[in-house]
């Protein structure tokens, strides 16, 4: 399993993705409580990798994750380039809620979702990663 982070600095979107891209699940925590999220998910489903955007924030988070992980030595963590994801995450959340009534004619470029997308960035910072991974084996 592996963990993806869209780090921020008040909030982090957080996907669970099996190694095949697959989605477990994902959520948005305030940043503050991520180690206790890891802690929660890392109970659930023993992961083994954890991703993260290298955006907004992406040092502090990091760092915490370092030490969230501490004698976890098992566990690998990497950068993953999150150029774009805010946008490609916009056109997921669509995928998924797609609209309804008038607002189907609306435009893409000027529709907004009306929640924040972070969760949906991490899962595609997650299927960026393990395309890196399967590009080089």
């Amino acid at each position: 399993m592996i963990v993806a982070i869209d780090p921020g600095t008040e909030k982090s979107g957080i996907a669970v993705l099996q190694e095949s891209g697959a989605l477990v699940s994902k959520e948005i925590i305030a940043t503050p409580s991520l180690e206790y999220a890891l802690e929660k998910l890392y109970s659930a489903h023993k992961f083994n990798t954890i991703v993260i955007g290298d955006g907004t924030n992406h040092r502090k988070v990091y760092d915490a994750v370092v030490v969230w992980t501490g004698n976890r030595s098992s566990i690998k963590l990497a950068l993953v380039d999150e150029k774009f994801t805010t946008v490609e995450g916009r056109k997921r959340y669509w995928q998924y809620n797609p609209p309804r009534g008038l607002k189907k004619i609306i435009p893409f470029s000027f529709r907004y979702p009306p929640v924040p997308v972070d969760d949906f960035v991490a899962w595609i910072i997650g299927e960026r990663y393990i395309q890196l991974i399967n590009a080089t084996t």
